[in-house]
């Protein structure tokens, strides 16, 4: 069984943090492990974008845990990147390390409900943010989880699941691990 640790960074806390763990190891079928919360190391703040820079504390995440597969970080904070001025998710290959954007995903909540709209943001984007430690690149179609959003409504938009040809290149993958898990 896969192990993640799940690491919350900043202000991250509430009663959907736990619904949120057990929607992610169901869907993963993966032991996960809640770290204590840190604070975010000050050398990844920008002060003038108010911002802390993402590729920095993914791999910051993997300093604090070597015995497990993947460290998974949500941050309560607004994150950057060379690549973007606004970031949802963060990965790093080398290690084996995601980041999320809490802070984010929280905007614009709506319905009956809010909590739940930001749980399913977070879901998602955790599933697509380990689908693609595990090996599976972004995906065109806009209704599968592993689609890139670039806005909230894309997030709210896509699929909870893999689509088909996702799912049978993640089977592939598993296949050629040598793994022999029944996970998709």
């Amino acid at each position: 069984m896969r192990r993640i640790l799940v690491v919350p960074i900043g202000r991250v806390f509430g009663p959907w943090l736990e619904r949120f763990l057990q929607d992610l190891s169901n869907f993963w079928q993966a032991e996960l492990e809640l770290a204590r919360p840190i604070t975010p190391p000050a050398a990844a703040f920008h002060p003038r974008l108010r911002k802390f820079f993402a590729p920095y504390l993914v791999d910051y995440l993997r300093s604090l845990s070597r015995d497990v597969d993947y460290v998974l970080g949500v941050c309560g904070e607004e994150l950057y990147s060379p690549r973007s001025p606004i970031v949802f998710t963060e990965v790093s290959f080398s290690s084996q390390a995601a980041l999320i954007s809490a802070r984010l995903l929280q905007e614009f909540l709506f319905g009956p409900e809010p909590e739940n709209v930001f749980v399913e943001r977070l879901r998602k984007e955790a599933i697509r943010a380990l689908g693609h430690l595990l090996g599976l690149g972004p995906c065109s179609n806009p209704r599968c989880v592993m689609h890139p959003p670039s806005t909230l409504m894309e997030v709210d938009l896509k699929g909870t699941e893999f689509c088909p040809e996702c799912r049978i290149r993640l089977r592939l993958f598993q296949i050629r691990r040598g793994e022999v898990r029944g996970l998709l």
